[in-house]
């Protein structure tokens, strides 16, 4: 067996990690490799709702534990042929049933670039939550104990979601890389206050029928100077559902990051907008707080679904091991007959790598509305496993 430093990708009850780890490689006689790597994670939580009861809890952060099997098969023919599945399992108190499993595909790489096939992290929105401090924390999204925290889903940024999907990503040329998918739609929505049918932040993929595929493209740069880096993103989607009542989503998102020395930084913008009709208007105007009976029905007849939210995040790494960051993070709701002005979030964060197989984390969030009367302070303390 040999030891080697790989990319460890994966994400939350809702989303995805990345991070350097220790994987176990066994390479066969015939060429081919097996690789197993992965993560534990827990946290302490102490949530203290105004207004509401205090809770604590002992339980997963935003990331769930991932377990991952990489192949790859000897170059052939000019083709890098490998496989990824992975495992999501729980260290929640109500997850008895979350073992979950939010990858499995292949990849060909090639001059042509890369095609990947199977279940995996959408392209909008991906850059987001992988850059977001939280992914490694716990965010906002406590209490409960069944799933994972929202870290800053929902209030920050659209779910990127695991979908099933054919994408194709260009190699890389001087910096810039695109990447095209054809995705299966989906519905649902993960999102403060969410009302009705919002595709851009469904928590599955393939659980509704629908005459049309859903379509996500990405753009993005990455660059290096003499002391840091940076990168840049413009993603969109597009999804139309004349199957269930004309829902009709599109929604883009654009951002950035930069590492000068030590200090690091990050900020996003996501805007997003939702059309709908007839069956699927009369199921969003009766989750609409207020709307009952036959008058909500009869509102039915066109609902607009809209929101924007950003994100901004700075912080300073020490010694290369201790990150110290802090984000600001804003959603505006613009929802037709919904008035829930912005929601606030501040996060605080002290990310300590005492080495490559152990993080340790102290977090503070802070998430208010006032006209939904909602200011909650979170607490959090843990840690990574890698392996």
């Amino acid at each position: 067996m040999t030891f080697n430093k790989k990319l460890l990708a994966g994400l939350v009850a809702f989303a995805a990690a990345s991070t350097s780890a220790q994987a176990v490689t066994v390479a066969a006689n015939d060429g081919w490799e097996l690789g197993v790597s992965g993560l534990v994670n827990q946290f302490m939580t102490f949530t203290d709702t105004k207004g509401g009861d205090n809770v604590n809890e002992l339980r997963d952060g935003l990331l769930p534990a991932f377990l991952n099997f990489d192949m790859k098969a000897p170059t052939m023919n000019g083709l890098d042929i490998a496989a990824h599945i992975s495992f999501s399992p729980s260290t929640n108190a109500n997850s008895y049933a979350s073992f979950e499993q939010r990858e499995v595909y292949f990849t060909v790489d090639g001059s042509f670039g890369q095609i990947l096939a199977g279940k995996a992290l959408g392209l909008y929105s991906s850059h987001n939550i992988l850059t977001d401090q939280t992914l490694f924390g716990v965010g906002y999204g406590t209490t409960g104990n069944g799933t994972t925290t929202l870290g800053g889903i929902g209030l920050g940024y659209d779910y990127a979601s695991w979908r099933s999907q054919v994408k194709w990503t260009s190699n890389d040329m001087n910096g810039f890389k695109i990447a095209l998918a054809i995705m299966d739609p989906s519905t649902g929505a993960l999102r403060l206050g969410a009302t009705g049918n919002l595709p851009t932040g469904s928590l599955t993929t393939g659980d509704i029928d629908s005459d049309n595929f859903r379509y996500e493209a990405d753009l993005s740069y990455a660059g290096t100077f003499d002391s840091g880096s940076y990168t840049a993103w413009l993603s969109g989607m597009t999804q139309d559902e004349d199957n269930n009542g004309n829902n009709d989503t599109h929604a883009w998102t654009v951002g950035g990051t930069l590492v000068v020395g030590g200090f690091e930084a990050m900020a996003q913008y996501s805007d997003a907008e939702s059309k709908a009709s007839a069956v699927t208007a009369a199921a969003a105007v009766l989750a609409t707080p207020g709307n009952v009976g036959t008058a909500a029905v009869a509102a039915a007849s066109s609902i607009t679904t809209e929101w924007d939210q950003f994100l901004v995040q700075a912080g300073y790494r020490f010694a290369g091991t201790t990150l110290v960051s802090a984000q600001y993070a804003e959603l505006d709701d613009k929802t037709s007959g919904v008035n829930t002005d912005e929601t606030e979030k501040w996060t605080v964060g002290v990310y300590h790598d005492v080495n490559s197989n152990l993080k340790l984390v102290a977090e503070y969030t802070n998430v208010e509305n006032d006209d939904m009367n909602l200011d909650t302070d979170i607490f959090s303390l843990g840690g990574f496993v890698f392996f």
